[in-house]
């Protein structure tokens, strides 16, 4: 089958691997019809170059082989994923990764199935393929601010896909009149502009738009822990969309004001997926600004292009 590949940094190619196979009885086989390019995927494409991986960590498809203690999904029905996978034996693998290969292939192999699959309509396959990453840990960042306080100031550094998603789920709880959004391209802050009271380039003075929440979106699309820090209050939080955006920060060695709280989303499971893939289809969520490109896997080097951040 032909499958992505990155033979060094910033390159993508075709080739061709063996198709995938049933190896636990817990196991899916999916012919991918629609994938989509996360944060995680783009870090890889503009990273690596020796690490044999095939990327893509959303995907949507129709099961074409199944396992014998799969019960929740059939063959031939059409599927999305949750990017985060936990496995029977409780370890924790990410989809487009060394662990466990993506979706951006004709054919992927689910194992655990019935905890990584979701049933969904073809009407919303280009929209609810990214339920299970981008927009669940959007959503879920914007879920954790709201638990956290639902009558404070927010900020959304970042407006990637995950970010707007974060900004979406502000808005449309119904607590937007206290937020604002940063990004440091043009058409990221039009968009953010619809969900947001405000939107801001970093190089605008942003002595007045501190924040109680910062909710962060994708690190390797807007990578500014300086400009998280700025606009985080003493004893705030901040809540990264990415689980793993705590460690960053850290790394990064930032100062932050007294007080502040570090925190971050969860990885969307079947449940978020299931509830993301009903506020579609009855329109309570409009995904259609976050699907810019449709593109043949033919053409994977100007998808990644595309997606790994605006010129």
């Amino acid at each position: 089958m032909q499958a992505v590949s990155f033979p060094g940094p910033g390159c993508v190619e075709i080739v061709d691997i063996p198709r995938p196979s049933l190896i636990e009885p817990s196991d899916a086989i999916v012919l991918v019809t629609t994938a989509a390019i996360g944060p995680w995927d783009i870090e890889r494409f503009e990273s690596i170059g020796s690490e044999q991986v095939v990327p893509g960590g959303e995907f949507a498809g129709i099961i074409v082989e199944i396992g014998s203690e799969v019960r929740t999904v059939e063959l031939d029905d059409l599927v999305c994923n949750t990017a985060h996978l936990v496995n029977r034996k409780g370890h924790s693998r990410v989809f487009g990764t060394t662990s466990v290969a993506g979706g951006h292939a004709e054919y992927v192999r689910v194992p655990n199935a019935d905890a990584a699959l979701v049933k969904i309509s073809d009407s919303v396959e280009e929209r609810v393929v990214l339920a299970g990453g981008t927009i669940g840990l959007g959503i879920n960042a914007a879920a954790v601010a709201l638990q956290e306080d639902s009558g404070a100031s927010y900020a959304v550094v970042g407006c990637d896909p995950i970010g707007v998603s974060a900004l979406i789920g502000i808005k449309n709880s119904g607590h937007n009149d206290n937020l604002i959004a940063v990004d440091d391209h043009a058409a990221r802050r039009t968009l953010a502009g619809k969900y947001a009271e405000e939107a801001y380039s970093g190089s605008d003075d942003l002595a007045n738009a501190t924040s109680d929440i910062v909710m962060v979106g994708a690190m390797c699309d807007f990578n500014r822990p300086d400009l998280i820090a700025q606009l985080v209050k003493p004893d705030g939080t901040i809540v990264f969309a990415e689980p793993y955006g705590p460690s960053r920060i850290v790394t990064a060695g930032t100062n932050l004001p007294e007080g502040v709280k570090i925190m971050a989303a969860s990885w969307p499971n079947k449940d978020d997926v299931r509830k993301i893939v009903s506020a579609i289809q009855i329109r309570q969520l409009d995904l259609t600004p976050i699907v810019s490109h449709v593109i043949p896997l033919d053409e994977a080097l100007d998808a990644y292009k595309a997606a790994s951040g605006p010129e």
